[in-house]
């Protein structure tokens, strides 16, 4: 269970004996009731396959973590995995999943090496270099090329599966 301050914690995921008009709300993870078809959808709007493992996750739990890993809450299911979307990076095949803490960086998965998902890394990139060049290459009708990507991509983890155990183990500071 996890407390968070001034957020309207759905019902569904209020903690059991908790107070819905508490201005500190303590959520507990439910089912996720997050489709293949859903998932599906998003896949075709971001012209991308998500890996198995993004699969899982998102569709194992709804919680309300924002950083480092994006909320699912179950009355905005898939928002927090919606809210990095950057047509630039998807048509490079990588895929935006969550903001750092200080909505700075998009974090995204290369997926460059699929089908092998534990070469699949996972970066971040400075939102304003990023706009910076997509805004320069929009002017002149093209994609951010993965080469302009490189310069100011960082890396973050090994893959998602290192990702997700980093976090619970506390080792994402």
């Amino acid at each position: 269970m996890y407390l968070l301050e001034r957020v309207k914690v759905p019902k569904e995921m209020l903690a059991d004996g908790e107070d819905p008009n508490s201005e500190w709300g303590v959520w507990k993870l439910i089912e996720s009731t997050v489709t293949d078809e859903e998932l599906k959808n998003i896949e075709d709007i971001y012209g991308i396959k998500f890996p198995i493992i993004i699969k899982a996750f998102l569709s194992t739990y709804h919680h309300l973590f924002d950083y480092p890993i994006g909320d699912n809450g179950v009355n905005k299911k898939l928002n927090g995995f919606k809210m990095p979307y950057n047509h630039h990076l998807t048509a490079n095949n990588m895929l935006p999943f969550a903001w750092d803490k200080d909505n700075c960086f998009i974090r995204f998965v290369d997926l460059t090496n699929m089908p092998d998902e534990e070469k699949c890394p996972v970066f971040e990139i400075d939102h304003e270099y990023l706009f910076d060049i997509m805004y320069d290459a929009e002017a002149n009708g093209e994609i951010v090329n993965k080469e302009q990507l490189l310069r100011y991509m960082r890396p973050v983890s090994d893959n998602f599966y290192k990702y997700l155990d980093n976090i619970y183990n506390d080792l994402d500071k």
